[in-house]
């Protein structure tokens, strides 16, 4: 009986139709290894199969920097052998969350594989940079002061200084004859009797003019001893009337 040769412990397995495909020899050796890489994280038979992911900075063991890891990423996708299932990003902890992919070759969940890399069209991969986040459109001179270049010195052999004293605008100047308002100003002499409190003009009828001097009130005490002794006296007369 023939025996059985078994291999220790866990490998990835690379099935021939994979390397005799034109696509998988078209491709870069680096982007080779990290195939090989993401496959390690696939599960026996494959039920993880599109949350596989690997983080560019992990992904450095095999030899190659992090910015070379994401275009070989994107190599992978180019000639068919992986597809992106998710895009990456910022978890509510405030860590990264990688993309996560699929491997062609194996069914994903209840779809069966698309092997894409058989029908890769023969074009090779050309990296184009993901294009630049559109950048604030720069308000406008004419609409808020800003710093002009003549305004911004420089020191020889040296950048930009900082702004000198004289750059800084001047303090506002003081009020000019048209900005005073055109009221009528007091002829000669009536501006100490209007502002004097103790000329007083007198009060005409029925005219206006300034309020007439003020009258002395009359003293209470005064008028309690009055109505007193006008008493006192009427009851003195009765009494004198009743005893004749």
């Amino acid at each position: 009986m023939k025996r059985r040769r078994k291999i220790n412990g866990p490998f990835v397995p690379l099935p021939l139709a994979i390397l005799d495909a034109p696509a998988w020899r078209a491709m870069d050796f680096i982007a080779r290894a990290l195939w090989i890489e993401l496959r390690r994280k696939l599960r026996h038979g494959g039920l993880n199969n599109g949350k596989i992911f690997l983080s560019c900075r992990d992904a450095e063991k095999i030899g190659a920097n992090k910015d070379t890891i994401a275009r070989r990423f994107v190599e992978l996708e180019h000639y068919g052998f992986l597809r992106k299932t998710s895009e990456g990003f910022l978890g509510l902890d405030g860590r990264g969350i990688a993309p996560h992919y699929r491997f062609t070759d194996l069914a994903h969940g209840a779809h069966p594989p698309t092997r894409d890399f058989e029908t890769w069209d023969g074009k090779p991969f050309v990296y184009v940079p993901r294009r630049a986040s559109r950048k604030q459109i720069p308000v406008l001179s004419g609409r808020t002061p800003r710093i002009v270049s003549s305004d911004i010195r420089t020191a020889p052999g040296e950048g930009s200084v900082c702004i000198v004293p004289s750059d800084i605008g001047g303090a506002s100047k003081c009020p000019v004859p048209s900005d005073i308002s055109r009221l009528p100003l007091p002829a000669a002499g009536e501006a100490q009797i209007q502002g004097s409190s103790t000329v007083r003009a007198p009060a005409q009828a029925g005219g206006a003019g300034s309020s007439p001097a003020p009258v002395a009130k009359p003293d209470l005490t005064t008028m309690v001893l009055d109505i007193v002794t006008a008493q006192v006296n009427e009851l003195e007369s009765r009494r004198r009337g009743a005893a004749a």
